[in-house]
């Protein structure tokens, strides 16, 4: 009930954008319409005559805004046409002629409809002009003319012919009428809009109390469909099944259990349609959207990693870091650089969220073919939110590469402190390499991101143990990824969500001294230790030629057995440790020596309670992590 009627509410606050196209967005249909992917467009003149015909190419363009009743909205079976554009069987008066098949119920229920409509006080020119031209019953000998249709052999209609790899006779048509200058789309006229909802709302209709508004209302028990894509034929509120326990045993009809404005629901389904169209997540079958319930001002999507999340904002120009590649990386760290530009903006855009401000986040999955339900559903305070958000960026981070961009072929990658997206832990997770990047089955990966967005949008709620043990289990066997994906999309996205946990933990305690604060725990010294060992052979092994590049370059022993070092880290220890003496001897000698000052710090904390075979919880990875920084950063100095 609520989240319907906050859908209802942001449909008023976006009321005057109904039916009008801006900068490229979806369009918020206008009540009592909906859509439909044309492959026919007939123009015609304002006396009804005949013009000219096109097909048209699938796509965005073929996408068609439609006047619709009750029924025609939610058609499956019967006779029940849409007012002004449908398909051929409906509007063509010789379609029976041409395909042998009889159709002309179906043109009778839909002229008589039209008829009403172009003679009711609430007319429009255009419809009049369609009303006209679909009376002579030569639509069919028209498109054919026109070469728009083909007949086969004995001058029939057939779906041999295909319309956007649609059959013929199961083709949509829309209609353009040629006024005094040009042809006016009628899917796009704004004045026709207003006069089909004033024409249905005229039709006498019985009231009764929707359960949304408190109001006495023309209720409808057919809701539209269509809400995730135009394909889609699940709906949010259904009840059709008389014979089964969808409503018996508590009431007696279905109205009793639920009733809903026509207009509340026709407003509450139109403004989730375009939130998700717009704004929303919609991938592996689920559909997610956060939205300003109470006025327009884009939010920071929180279905993206934290650089990512603010495209589309205002304030958030990433056109001006065009000079990162540039900088002295000896001089500057381009990552620290942007953070610093980065937070500045964020700090700007939560300056604007007011105290009245309300946010909505909901989330949708496909309970069957027909069936849509609300996995969740969440509403607060603007400032709630960005608390919550700036909350969870600022502590479930981790210094990764990430890409910077709206086009997937112009995007740049930078290297700085970000949160992954809850589809990048999920992979982390549950993901396996099989091609260029992570997979993994879309219904899991549905049901872990809908876990994860009460972290996201509620201060003190823990990321799932579970998770992140499976993460770091998938971090522990590096040989089954490539070293970027298991570096960058598993052990950095691991370690974010391994410090959202400490960090919550500790009491204000933050990461960047982890080493330091445990010094004495077991599983930061074995992290520390196969830090040492894995970097110990890369710099032994990847000796460069002349021109710079690796002459060698192979798996470590440390990646060879990190899955058992994990599980028997005493035991491992010794393997890795014996298959390293023959590279000590490629090392330089300030090289070992540092090598052998790091290993003697971190076995003075291991004594014999500690080097045991017992497994290692998660932290052992950003210890790892951390430790492999440190000696990277001592070495560039020394070499600088």
């Amino acid at each position: 009930m609520a989240l319907l009627k906050t859908l209802a509410e942001t449909y008023d606050v976006y009321a005057d954008l109904a039916g009008i196209e801006k900068n490229g967005q979806p369009v918020l249909l206008p009540i009592s319409h909906s859509t439909l992917n044309a492959q026919i467009e007939v123009t015609i003149d304002q006396d009804g005559n005949f013009i000219d015909a096109k097909k048209l190419e699938k796509g965005r363009d073929a996408v068609t805004i439609i006047p619709v009743t009750e029924d025609s909205a939610a058609k499956a079976n019967g006779i029940t046409p849409h007012p002004l554009c449908d398909k051929l069987c409906y509007i063509a008066g010789d379609y029976t002629a041409y395909t042998g098949d009889d159709k002309e119920e179906y043109f009778a229920a839909y002229i008589e409809q039209l008829r009403e409509w172009a003679e009711s006080a609430d007319t429009h020119p255009m419809v009049q002009a369609v009303y006209q031209y679909l009376m002579k019953k030569s639509l069919i000998h028209d498109l054919v003319v026109s070469q728009v249709l083909e007949l086969n052999d004995d001058g029939k209609l057939t779906d041999q012919s295909k319309i956007q790899g649609l059959g013929q006779t199961g083709a949509n048509v829309r209609f353009k009428v040629s006024g005094s200058r040009t042809p006016q789309e009628v899917w796009k006229n704004q004045e026709l809009y207003n006069k089909y909802e004033d024409y249905y709302q005229h039709k006498p209709r019985e009231k009764k109390l929707c359960y949304i508004s408190g109001k006495m209302e023309i209720c409808s028990d057919k809701h539209p469909s269509k809400i995730r894509n135009t394909a889609d034929k699940a709906k949010l509120i259904s009840g059709n099944d008389e014979s089964g326990f969808t409503y018996r045993g508590r009431f007696i009809t279905k109205e009793q259990a639920f009733s809903i404005g026509y207009d509340t629901s026709q407003k509450a389904h139109n403004a989730l349609r375009w939130l998700l169209q717009k704004q929303g997540y919609t991938r592996d079958e689920s559909a997610i959207v956060c939205f300003m319930v109470n006025r327009d001002m884009p939010l920071p999507d929180m279905m993206k990693d934290s650089i990512n999340a603010y495209h589309g904002i205002d304030g958030f120009d990433f056109d001006n870091f065009d000079d990162f590649e540039t900088l002295d990386s000896v001089k500057r760290d381009t990552g620290k650089y942007f953070a610093e530009q980065f937070n500045k903006a964020v700090n700007g855009y939560a300056g604007t969220i007011k105290v009245d401000d309300r946010v909505a986040v909901v989330a949708l999955d496909a309970a069957t073919t027909g069936r849509l339900s609300v996995v969740y559903y969440d509403e607060m305070g603007g400032r709630q939110y960005m608390d919550a958000i700036l909350n969870w960026q600022e502590h479930c981070r981790w210094r990764r590469t990430v890409k910077v961009g709206t086009a997937e072929d112009s995007k740049k990658r930078i290297t700085c402190e970000s949160t992954p997206s809850p589809r990048e832990m999920a992979l982390a997770a549950y993901g396996v390499q099989r091609s260029e990047w992570l997979e993994a089955d879309g219904k899991l990966l549905r049901a872990t991101v809908k876990r994860l967005l009460p972290c996201i949008t509620r201060e003190g709620c823990k990321i799932p143990a579970d998770l992140i043990k499976a993460a770091a289990v998938r971090a522990s066997m590096p040989q089954t990824m490539s070293d970027f994906v298991w570096y960058n999309d598993v052990l950095c996205v691991v370690c974010a969500m391994i410090r959202f946990r400490y960090e919550q933990e500790q009491g204000g305690r933050t990461m960047n001294d982890f080493l330091k604060d445990n010094v004495e725990d077991r599983n930061v010294l074995f992290g520390r230790l196969l830090a040492v060992y894995d970097y110990m052979e890369q710099r032994a092994m990847f000796e460069r030629d002349e021109t710079g590049k690796i002459k060698d370059r192979r798996t470590t022993n440390a990646k060879r057995y990190w899955n058992a070092y994990s599980s028997r880290p005493a035991r491992t220890q010794k393997t890795i440790r014996q298959n390293l003496v023959a590279y000590e001897r490629r090392l330089q000698d300030y090289e070992l020596k540092k090598f052998e000052e790091w290993t003697g710090e971190i076995m003075v904390h291991l004594d014999e309670s500690k080097f045991t075979n017992k497994p290692l919880t998660e932290l052992y990875l950003p210890a790892y992590y951390q430790q492999m920084e440190y000696m990277k950063q001592a070495f560039q100095k020394k070499e600088q």
